[in-house]
């Protein structure tokens, strides 16, 4: 891993709705990408942005079994995934700072290219289940990056460029923290008045104190031009809510998620 820690996506649950979720983030204003098939079992789909993306992650109808972890999981925001070189040098660094942390898996999906079918090809390191309160937390070697960064994927109705914050909510902030210095290291995470934050290129994650269950609550993207992006989503029939430099779409209104707009 390079010294600053790097964020790559975000995942959304849909669990099996994803045609429902597909529509929401469509009328949102989000290019969404063709649906891609696991060899774990699960479908997804992606809104491309720079540096990161948001996954929409289910499962098919009729396999609503084929992952657990995801078919248990609330729909909305559910895991934070960070950037690495190596899947296995992650293991080693994460581990030796005490994280409790999974084997190396591998995955692939395939990917319709104008020169044929490529399988998009990954390596993770996770989290084990229960450790972190809010979601799941894990690494990600893309080893074909070419397949999923396309720009022509990256075209936004909504004038979306990146995601630049992550909220989270949890009951123990003193052990969320520790969890997130043994990922991504010490440097990475800052003590702030209403909770800490953490650092991985280029998302700020915010951990704020839960008032009841944890969660990962809210994704903050940058936009081209904030004014655009307000008419765009009142067009789209949104109820926004608007702030200093800021304008958000509640979560009622975007699959649990409270979704703001920053330029």
């Amino acid at each position: 891993m390079s010294a600053a820690a790097r964020f790559d996506h975000a995942v959304v649950v849909t669990g099996v709705r994803m045609d429902d979720a597909v529509g929401l983030f469509g009328r949102l204003g989000f290019l969404v990408t063709e649906r891609g098939y696991h060899t774990l079992g699960s479908i997804n789909h992606l809104l491309v942005l720079g540096q990161t993306y948001i996954e929409l992650l289910g499962l098919p109808p009729e396999r609503p079994d084929a992952r657990p972890e995801l078919r248990d999981s609330a729909p909305g925001l559910d895991a934070l995934v960070f950037g690495s070189e190596d899947a296995d040098a992650t293991w080693a660094a994460v581990t030796a700072r005490g994280a409790p942390i999974g084997a190396v898996q591998a995955f692939s999906r395939p990917v319709r290219t104008a020169e044929g079918e490529r399988d998009a090809a990954f390596r993770t390191v996770r989290c084990l289940p229960g450790s972190a309160q809010a979601g799941r937390l894990y690494f990600c070697e893309h080893l074909t990056p070419e397949l999923v960064w396309q720009d022509a994927w990256r075209a936004h109705p909504n004038g979306a460029i990146e995601l630049v914050e992550a909220h989270i909510q949890v009951p123990d902030l003193d052990r969320e923290a520790r969890l997130y210095r043994q990922l991504l290291g010490e440097q990475a995470v800052r003590i702030e008045q209403d909770g800490f934050s953490a650092q991985a290129l280029p998302v700020r994650i915010v951990a704020t104190r839960a008032e009841g269950v944890a969660r990962m609550s809210g994704l903050t993207l940058r936009v081209r031009d904030l004014s655009h992006t307000a008419v765009f989503l009142e067009n789209a029939g949104f109820d926004i809510l608007r702030g200093p430099g800021r304008i958000e779409v509640a979560a009622a209104q975007a699959w649990n998620i409270a979704l703001g707009f920053v330029q």
